[in-house]
């Protein structure tokens, strides 16, 4: 027994020393924030303690996540592609015909996936999280069941302060609502989060645990909130306007290696205006918007700061893995007018949004933004700290190879020598996808060997090498060479159709193992479409919506619009009902005017050339046995469609504008601009065989 105490005490001190010794790993997780939006990324915007970590550490430019809030917390958290962990699209559950649930459609993590917490508890880690959450608590999906030891979590974010409209916290599982104890009196939520994550990692040092904790900042997510006072600093700051600070941001890019010369920034999107074509007044609450984006990011930045301080003042730092990424690309929702409702923009009250005029110069020099897989929407920024492994030689260093979000999970259990499980709690569990960057912090080779996939809303993408196959919903296939061309500016689809067939019959065989198909899947069933008004006539006027039983049954009828307008002088929507799968629209598009039909997704597209000027009536008309014809000034063209529209759409009837997911050819609507003095509808009788 003499012997077999010092014995059972060697072996005690051994295993607290190989504990020890594993590092640390802290994964920071920013919402709705660009490419572009940090300084060591060519940003005029303040944050320089994520500069600091920059300097000292590494930043990947060709870095990618998955277009959107909710898939990139599955992926990242996995280590599987979106839909295989459950999450490919938001929260809500989408079921078949049958009424089983689809698998890639749940709306919250699987139990066929482990999550790095998971994973590394089992290796002896001490597991924490702070923030958004936003994969699956409205369904019993909570943190603390998920391998989480310590919370400070929202189920989905959206706030900033305590009296921040839909504000409410869990700390360990416990709803406190917006204050209750422990939360400090007046409190921050990106100063919240990096607080309490400090207290956890206290918790971690005095059980002698190397740990792991996930900051999920809400921010810059909307609506957009700071404090007065770091909003007031940056007042003024933007009025030089997107054009010319698109162009900065472009030059200092370049200067500092991030991007190549001969890559183009990408145009101005025709639908943002020149800054140098607005008011005064216009400018004046742009301006504004932004100020308040860069209060957030600066904030956030601050918060980053208190975390890496407090690690500094632990003497953990150094033995710390720290990433830094976004969840996806800057945010156009609200479109070109961004959108500014309150009595004191920024405070708890408000609602702000950017819009797509200031999303543009987020995501510089790349094109469109969160929702698409072209580079401005799943492009992240990627900084990586961790100064025992990051030397001198690779400090402050670029790498430019490939990454995507499914190689966190892979990085930490490499780093922390844990095992992956084939089988956890009883489940089988899906291989994971991604590939550790642990030889890039080394200045070495990663192994990866497969293609990196996307999928979002029907937006879809393959990577294999510099070549990437993208397309919008509904639309063919682009190909672009990202060596030469990362603005995705030449699209080499039609000069190399067999890469295109290699590289589309990859993304197909992709899509049919990771649960993505059907595509449309993420959409409500069609057993909610609504019935539609019995009504067969419809006199409307700009900024009118009908819903549901107000709208016009566009099943199996003929369908005649007619709208009578001043030609605008720019693009805009005349009319849309509908969406991505159902619908039509009348709209001026590229100067012409366009009356656009789609049912299960077969579209029909009759265009008018102009110009159009002065009072002008257009009618467009589709007849009982498919003939769709044009008309407007004298002219008038047609064309010829299968059927009539099969489906009432989901989404309504919008006069001026497009209010929902895009019916049109358009990308993102534009609202008309001229004066639209009426539209009328008139629909044929059902046409029942």
């Amino acid at each position: 027994m003499k012997l077999l105490l010092p014995l059972l005490l060697l072996s005690s001190a051994i295993a607290h020393a190989d504990t020890t010794q594993k590092p640390n790993i802290v994964v920071f997780l920013v919402d709705d924030m660009g490419w572009s939006d940090l300084g060591c990324y060519g940003s005029e915007l303040k944050t320089p303690n994520l500069d600091a970590l920059a300097k000292n550490g590494l930043r990947f430019t060709q870095f990618y996540n998955g277009a959107r809030c909710c898939p990139t917390r599955a992926s990242l958290l996995t280590g599987l592609y979106a839909h295989q962990a459950g999450v490919g699209h938001m929260t809500e559950e989408r079921r078949d015909e049958s009424g089983k649930v689809r698998p890639g459609y749940s709306g919250r993590l699987n139990d066929t996936s482990v999550t790095i917490p998971e994973v590394l508890g089992n290796a002896g880690y001490f597991t924490a999280m702070t923030g958004k959450w936003h994969v699956g608590q409205n369904h019993g999906v909570k943190p603390e069941e998920r391998g989480f030891q310590r919370t400070l979590s929202a189920a989905a974010g959206g706030f900033y302060f305590p009296d921040s409209k839909g504000t409410r916290v869990f700390y360990n599982g416990k709803d406190l609502g917006k204050n209750a104890d422990p939360l400090p009196k007046d409190w921050y939520a990106s100063d919240l989060w990096p607080n309490f994550g400090l207290k956890f990692i206290d918790e971690a040092i005095t059980e002698k645990k190397p740990f792991f904790l996930y900051n999920a900042f809400n921010a810059p997510h909307f609506p957009l909130q700071a404090p007065a006072e770091d909003i007031a600093r940056w007042r003024g700051k933007f009025k030089a306007g997107w054009d010319k600070l698109r162009e900065e941001r472009y030059r200092r890019q370049i200067a500092g290696g991030l991007i190549d010369a001969k890559w183009p920034l990408s145009p101005r999107p025709e639908d943002v205006p020149a800054w140098d074509s607005l008011s005064a007044e216009d400018q004046d609450r742009y301006d504004h918007l932004m100020a308040i984006y860069a209060a957030v990011i600066e904030r956030m930045d601050k918060g980053v700061g208190i975390l890496v301080d407090g690690l500094r003042q632990r003497g953990q730092l150094d033995n710390t893995l720290i990433l830094f990424l976004s969840d996806n690309g800057g945010n156009a929702e609200a479109g070109v007018q961004g959108r500014s409702r309150g009595d004191n923009l920024g405070d708890a009250n408000s609602d702000v949004f950017i819009g797509k005029t200031w999303a543009t110069l987020n995501n510089t020099p790349f094109v469109r933004y969160k929702h698409y897989t072209d580079e401005g929407g799943i492009s992240t920024p990627l900084i990586a700290h961790w100064p025992a492994v990051i030397k001198d030689g690779r400090r402050g260093a670029i790498e430019k190879q490939p990454g995507h979000l499914i190689d966190i999970l892979a990085t930490a259990v490499d780093v922390a020598g844990a095992e992956y499980p084939a089988e956890f709690k009883g489940k089988s569990i899906t291989p994971k996808e991604g590939t550790s960057l642990l030889p890039a912090f080394k200045g070495e080779k990663l192994a990866r060997t497969a293609p990196i996939f996307w999928e979002h809303e029907g937006n879809r993408a393959v990577r294999e090498g510099d070549l990437k196959l993208v397309a919008l919903e509904n639309q063919p296939w682009r190909l672009y060479d990202l060596a030469a061309d990362r603005s995705e500016q030449h699209d080499l689809a039609a000069e190399k159709p067999e890469t295109v067939k290699d590289l589309s019959a990859k993304w197909d065989a992709w899509a049919a193992r990771a649960n993505v198909l059907p595509l449309g899947a993420w959409r409500a069933p069609e057993a909610k479409n609504p019935k539609g008004s019995k009504k067969r006539n419809f006199e409307v006027k700009a900024g009118d919506h009908l819903e549901g039983d107000e709208a016009p049954d566009l099943r199996n009828r003929a369908i005649t619009l007619t709208a009578d307008f001043d030609a605008p002088k720019g693009d805009g929507v005349i009319l849309a009902q509908g969406g991505t799968l159902h619908g039509l629209s009348l709209s001026i598009l590229e100067g012409k005017l366009v009356f656009f039909l789609r049912s299960a997704g077969d579209t029909t597209r009759v265009d008018l050339p102009g110009p159009f000027e002065g009072a002008v009536q257009a009618k467009a008309t589709l007849t009982r046995d498919g003939k769709v014809t044009l008309s407007a000034g004298g002219k008038e063209a047609s064309a010829t469609r299968k059927g009539l529209i099969g489906t009432n759409p989901i989404d309504g009837l919008t006069v001026g504008d497009d209010g929902g997911p895009a019916v049109g050819p358009y990308e993102t609507a534009a609202p008309f601009q001229g004066t639209l003095r009426s539209v009328q509808i008139t629909l044929g009788k059902k046409k029942t065989s």
